[in-house]
């Protein structure tokens, strides 16, 4: 265990000169603290996540890839602002490998997601006039790679990570380390869930989502032979992703000590009053915070923690 713990801290050491610098700092309103309560996030994630199981699991044959696409982008776009906008499992714990979110808070991320997950099933069952509890392999939403096109299990596993991967790899780069997307991120993530089902859905019905697979399994008692390997493939095209982000944009906070603070930056770029225009002024404050961001800080005033914002 020891020589597995000492790996990892060399990896993150690694990463903390990434390829592409974090600049998430400079964004407006990342240095105060959101203070956002951890129930409101929580009830985020369970209601996003129920939504999407009853929409997307109803959303079916060719209207399934643009059903689920535009379903994730909807909801991204209102849980955003609360929880961050996860809604998937393997999304939490790639946050939590790449060092974005606290792994207490992740476990909780992904209870409320998986609950969700079955109470959207539970409400397609009152919904859906021929659903049922129990109803087997028939059940709306039950994700199978026995349908359309036959694949092998070992097939099954790999579509899924690199479906995942993908995914997950599109949240980082718009959503968790962007240096700025504007509003379109969800659009992003909407489209690239809309991609894999487009492509992946006659093969393994493109789940992408650990909680999606377990809920119709769970509510219906389907397929499940395959749901274990469905939700492993994910949770390792997640960790794939959170792993190679970290390379690319170096860790979070969670891998630096968990918080940051902003003065020390900022005394490097320090300007007379009225020596700068107010453009030039807020650039300078910008460009500390991103060289902050890529050095870190261990003074002892921490205006804000980073988990609180995922």
């Amino acid at each position: 265990m020891e020589v597995v713990t000492g790996k990892w801290r060399v990896f993150v050491d690694v990463c903390r000169t990434p390829a592409v610098p974090y600049q998430k700092f400079g964004e407006q309103g990342d240095v105060e603290p959101t203070n956002k309560r951890l129930y409101a996030a929580l009830a985020a994630e369970f209601v996003g996540m129920l939504l999407f199981a009853l929409y997307g699991g109803e959303a079916r044959d060719s209207a399934a890839a643009y059903g689920n696409g535009l379903a994730l982008a909807v909801l991204v776009f209102a849980t955003s602002n609360i929880s961050g906008g996860h809604l998937n499992p393997a999304v939490t714990a790639g946050t939590i490998i790449s060092g974005h979110m606290a792994w207490r808070r992740g476990l909780l991320y992904m209870a409320a997601q998986f609950l969700g997950g079955i109470i959207g099933v539970l409400f397609q069952v009152a919904l859906i006039p021929e659903a049922h509890v129990r109803m087997g392999n028939e059940g709306p939403g039950c994700f199978t790679h026995l349908g359309g096109k036959f694949i092998k299990l070992d097939q099954l596993f790999g579509w899924e990570l690199v479906m995942t991967f993908l995914l997950v790899s599109v949240v980082f780069a718009v959503a968790v380390t962007k240096p700025g997307h504007g509003n379109i991120g969800p659009l992003a993530v909407g489209y690239t869930l809309f991609a894999s089902a487009f492509i992946g859905g006659p093969l393994t019905g493109a789940a992408l989502n650990p909680a999606r697979v377990f809920g119709p399994a769970l509510v219906y008692g389907c397929y499940w032979h395959s749901a274990p390997i469905y939700m492993l493939a994910q949770y390792c095209g997640g960790a794939i992703a959170a792993l190679i982000a970290m390379l690319l944009y170096g860790p979070g906070p969670e891998h630096c000590g968990g918080e940051y603070e902003a003065e020390p930056a900022l005394t490097g770029v320090a300007v007379a009053p009225g020596s700068l225009g107010a453009g030039a002024s807020k650039a300078a404050e910008r460009a500390g915070l991103i060289a902050m961001s890529a050095h870190g800080s261990s003074s002892g005033q921490q205006p804000g923690h980073w988990a609180d914002r995922y």
